[in-house]
């Protein structure tokens, strides 16, 4: 990973080597039954991360918070978000 560096999408400060981080991604995902044990597994057809904020910028926006905010922004169809 020489070269590569993380960037807070809120603070726009650089997320250190090592340190925790919260990221929120986007994948399409292909839900399949194993016939032999019948267990569900998903298979990762793509995975995008699309938003990443440093620890404390995303330890101070709850899970709950931006679940919130991602539910109410695409289900709204006037939203210049959509």
């Amino acid at each position: 990973m020489n070269g590569t560096r993380m960037i807070c999408d809120l603070c726009k400060k650089e997320i250190p080597l090592g340190a925790a981080y919260v990221c929120i991604n986007y994948h399409i995902e292909n839900m399949e039954r194993d016939p032999i044990t019948r267990g569900l597994h998903a298979q990762v057809i793509s995975a995008d991360q699309i938003f990443t904020m440093c620890g404390k910028c995303g330890n101070r926006k709850g899970a709950e918070a931006v679940k919130q905010v991602l539910k109410t922004t695409l289900a709204t169809r006037n939203s210049i978000m959509n």
